[in-house]
C-alpha cells in the first residue's frame, strides 16, 4: 500500500487596507508604496494611504524606496503587528483606480453570482 501524501495549504490571503486588519486576518495581501528600505535587516515600510505597516522581507527579496509593491504575507501579532512578507511584487504601473473599481463591482457582483449559480446548480445527487 501506498503512502498517501498531505500537503498543507496556505490559508488564502485576504485583501485589505493596512487600516482594515482585522484581529483574526491570518494571511493579507497589501499594496502600497515602500520607504525606509533596510537592506540589513530585511525589512522596509509599506504606506497605502490607510496607515503604514513593518513588512519583514522572506527571502531577501526588498523594493526600492518609492517603489509601489504589493505584499501577500502573515500578520504577526507580538509588540506590534507586522507583517511576514511571503511575495512581494512590483506593481510599478498599476492602475489603482481601475484595480479598485474591479474590487468594488466583485463585492457588488460576486455574491450575487455565486447565489445565482447555487440556485441553477443545484444539489448534486
Amino acid at each position: 500500500m501506498e503512502a498517501e501524501t498531505r500537503f498543507r495549504r496556505r490559508k488564502p490571503a485576504v485583501e485589505r487596507k493596512i487600516a482594515e486588519i482585522r484581529e483574526d486576518d491570518t494571511r493579507v495581501s497589501l499594496i502600497g508604496k515602500a520607504f525606509k528600505v533596510d537592506r540589513m535587516d530585511y525589512t522596509f515600510w509599506l504606506d497605502d494611504g490607510t496607515g503604514v505597516i513593518l513588512i519583514e522581507s522572506e527571502d531577501n527579496v526588498l523594493p526600492e524606496n518609492g517603489q509601489l509593491v504589493r505584499v501577500i504575507g502573515r500578520v504577526i501579532r507580538d509588540e506590534s503587528v507586522h507583517i511576514y512578507g511571503e511575495v512581494i511584487q512590483d506593481f510599478t504601473g498599476v492602475d489603482l483606480e481601475a484595480l479598485e473599481e474591479i474590487r468594488e463591482l466583485e463585492r457588488k457582483y460576486l455574491p450575487r453570482i455565486e447565489e445565482m449559480a447555487s440556485f441553477f446548480g443545484g444539489e448534486e445527487e
